[in-house]
């Protein structure tokens, strides 16, 4: 399943996307100078119990194929933000 979410910059990220067990957070900083920049955090969430949890770990390739592609949605997302400048 994949999920999408543009958010305010004050109130988390300000892009996020889902794709299976792995999501995507982008989150921009403001310089104090007027610029900006980007953070990427990628993890992958499981269930354990009726708990979810998050890990900074992927298992095998199906893991890495989605991670790959999640480094693309942020990537895409970066460069858009930095065009529209």
């Amino acid at each position: 399943m994949e999920t999408e979410k543009q958010g305010n910059p004050k109130a988390g990220p300000v892009f996020q996307k889902r794709l299976g067990s792995v999501r995507v957070a982008v989150f921009k900083n403001a310089s104090e100078k007027g610029g900006a920049w980007f953070n990427v955090r990628i993890v992958r969430q499981y269930r354990k119990g009726e708990e979810w949890r998050e890990a900074p770990t992927f298992n095998g390739l199906a893991d890495l194929a989605l991670v790959e592609e999640a480094v693309r949605y942020a990537k895409e997302f970066i460069n858009q933000q930095a065009l529209a400048a």
